[in-house]
């Protein structure tokens, strides 16, 4: 009992002392105390993360699936120091498994699955110097989550018109800071995300190294093992803002560039399912979609599956564009944690509608930044409209995308390049 209570307790001190002492954590625009206290209740929203699902006041368990695994994993080294390794590092999802590995992955809940074995090889990992003990698995995710975040926020943070309101966003939305906290996806997709923008800035500045071209490539790789459908998104988009940054367009519009690049990008798509069959984003989205709609629970709802006509599929898409921003119903509420979401919910809806008022839609078109915000944080949106039925996984989900939505809308029109790069050197 002292050992669950004491060595979460010790990790977190030591991660705040990190933040605290180290120049990266180092930033004019936002206070120390910010930071400190952001990465303060990501770690508390990580520990009651476990603590939802271990009670069962939230329903599904995949958190404690992944320690579980990882557990199994670990169980290896001691035993067969090989067969450890290839647990943690080698290729998993393949049959026939040799029969030396059978003990552990009959015993496994995601062998067959990639992306959520991906999470297991992370939690293994952690399991090293984490004593068994769940608590310091959170508080090392939610330290991964806290660092995606700052660099969100590094990479961000002059291209807004108000850095206060983006800390709101980044660090203070209760549903952002909780949802990507945990030991799950989320934790990591945002990871992935701070480390690619963070590094593709210096990219799109021609001042980057080596070491952010390894760093912006690693990101993408991570995105791709844990949410493949995020980074069908992010290509196109990243594509658009290098082309427009490369080349210095004045009179055509982001959307232009963000077209061309999107189109393109499905037409390579196609040419994959065409040429790789096992390579079929179409069906492994209908096998997202079939999953949710046989998977009923507390909060699912009723959508329109298969449309055989027009209205059909009108509907649909009606229902995708809403849901994502609209659920959970207070109807679909059972308790006080959905109330609470469901409240939030109009909160954010509400802040949208603000944001959509005051906006320069001139100035938003014409910033490649904005439009891509938008652009991801809608599609992503507009995705799990199409496959989810289920107030709370919606909830889960849009964490990652509702917050790209709203810097959208608070970003500046873009200064040029040349412009930047001229006052620099006026200054210096």
């Amino acid at each position: 009992m002292i050992k669950e209570i004491v060595t979460p307790l010790v990790f977190f001190m030591i991660l705040l002392l990190v933040i605290n002492s180290k120049r990266y954590f180092k930033s004019a625009s936002i206070s120390k105390n910010v930071l400190l206290i952001g990465f303060s209740l990501k770690a508390f929203s990580a520990i009651l993360f476990g603590y939802l699902f271990k009670t069962r006041m939230l329903s599904g368990g995949d958190t404690y699936v992944y320690f579980d695994d990882a557990n199994i994993v670990h169980s290896a080294m001691l035993q067969n120091p090989f067969i450890y390794l290839k647990l943690l590092i080698g290729f998993n999802d393949f049959t026939p498994v040799p029969s030396i590995m059978q003990p552990y992955t009959e015993t496994m809940h995601f062998w067959f699955d990639s992306s959520n074995y991906f999470v297991v090889r992370v939690n293994a990992f952690i399991r090293l110097f984490s004593f068994g003990v769940y608590n310091v698995h959170a508080i090392i995710f939610s330290f991964l989550s806290f660092f995606g975040t700052y660099n969100l926020y590094l990479f961000f943070e002059n291209k807004v018109y108000s850095k206060k309101m983006l800390q709101f966003i980044l660090f203070g939305i209760p549903s952002i800071v909780f949802w990507t906290s945990g030991v799950h996806k989320e934790a990591l997709v945002i990871f992935s995300l701070g480390i690619i923008l963070y590094n593709l800035d210096f990219i799109l500045k021609g001042n980057y190294t080596r070491r952010n071209l390894f760093l912006t490539i690693i990101g993408l790789v991570l995105l791709g093992y844990i949410r493949i459908y995020l980074l069908a998104f992010m290509m196109p988009l990243i594509s658009g803002i290098l082309f427009y940054s490369k080349f210095e367009f004045k009179k055509p519009s982001s959307v232009s560039i963000y077209l061309i690049t999107i189109i393109a990008c499905f037409l390579l798509l196609v040419f994959m399912d065409t040429v790789y069959p096992k390579f079929n984003f179409v069906q492994e989205f209908l096998v997202r979609r079939t999953y949710f709609l046989n998977s009923p629970g507390n909060m699912t709802f009723s959508v329109e599956h298969v449309p055989h006509n027009i209205s059909g599929s009108l509907l649909l898409i009606w229902e995708a564009i809403i849901n994502p921003f609209v659920r959970p119903f207070p109807s679909d509420c059972s308790n006080i944690l959905p109330i609470l979401a469901s409240v939030e919910t109009y909160l954010i809806l509400f802040i949208i509608v603000i944001l959509l008022f005051s906006a320069n839609f001139k100035s938003i078109i014409s910033n490649p930044y904005a439009m891509f915000c938008i652009l991801f944080g809608f599609s992503t949106l507009f995705l799990i409209g199409l496959i989810v039925n289920n107030s709370g996984a919606i909830v889960r989900y849009r964490s990652i995308a509702i917050p790209f939505l709203l810097i959208g809308l608070c970003l500046t029109r873009k200064e040029p390049i040349t412009t930047k790069i001229a006052t620099v050197a006026v200054q210096n």
